[in-house]
């Protein structure tokens, strides 16, 4: 399922960089506050997001800019953006969430490209996705925790069972709760979806006083 001594992980800047900027500054300007925060240096890394089918890509961003760039309720997927490259085409997804850039799809990676344009006369802004957000944004209403991503829940797909992402462990490990607001740990290597906790409350109880100790759960997993 994962690649073994795979780059999955790539810095923006260079050429990543130069490819969001040219893209971000030909959006309509109800959307430049993306190149405002690139060129602010907020997002600093992409990377593959396993625990999505297809070809997904997280965005690493600087926590000490994120706070003051997050504006709640503004999230959105900016579709159907094309990149050409000599004949070929390939379509390009953004996805925003309360107002920070968080991950993007397309097929072929950032830094393959040369010498490509961009079409967006397709363009189209799609909330949709994330209106089922707000049944899974109760499960966590009123939990908050320095440790954990309560106000991201970024949705994937695993083994067909859907899962909200609460914190981002790296290197392809996640834990996330479903809809039922149990908790789950999702290891990338050995391979393996595990309940931690069947009560989000609890869990979060134990992570803020100190119960949970991340690094000691990822150390377990490799026993």
């Amino acid at each position: 399922m994962f690649g073994l001594f795979k780059k999955t992980s790539w810095k923006i800047d260079g050429k990543v960089f130069d490819f969001f900027d040219k893209l971000f500054k030909q959006l309509p300007s109800e959307f430049h506050f993306l190149s405002d925060g690139l060129n602010k240096g907020l997002y600093r890394r992409y990377s593959v997001n396993f625990a999505m089918k297809g070809h997904h890509y997280t965005i690493a961003f600087d926590p000490s800019q994120s706070d003051k760039s997050m504006t709640k309720g503004k999230q959105f997927e900016l579709q159907n953006i094309l990149v050409i490259q000599d004949a070929n085409e390939f379509n390009l997804n953004i996805t925003v969430y309360e107002g920070i850039w968080v991950g993007f799809e397309i097929k072929k990676n950032i830094i393959e490209f040369k010498n490509f344009r961009f079409d967006l006369t397709k363009l189209h802004k799609d909330k949709n996705k994330f209106a089922k957000d707000s049944k899974i944004e109760k499960l966590v209403s009123g939990f908050s925790s320095n440790n954990l991503d309560l106000n991201d829940l970024s949705e994937f797909e695993v083994d067909g069972q859907l899962y909200y992402q609460i914190k981002d462990l790296e290197d392809g490990n996640y834990i996330a709760i479903d809809n039922k607001g149990q908790v789950f740990g999702l290891i990338r290597d050995p391979y393996k979806i595990e309940l931690i906790n069947k009560s989000i409350k609890q869990f979060v109880d134990d992570v803020n006083c100190g119960q949970f100790d991340f690094d000691k759960y990822l150390n377990g997993q490799s026993d």
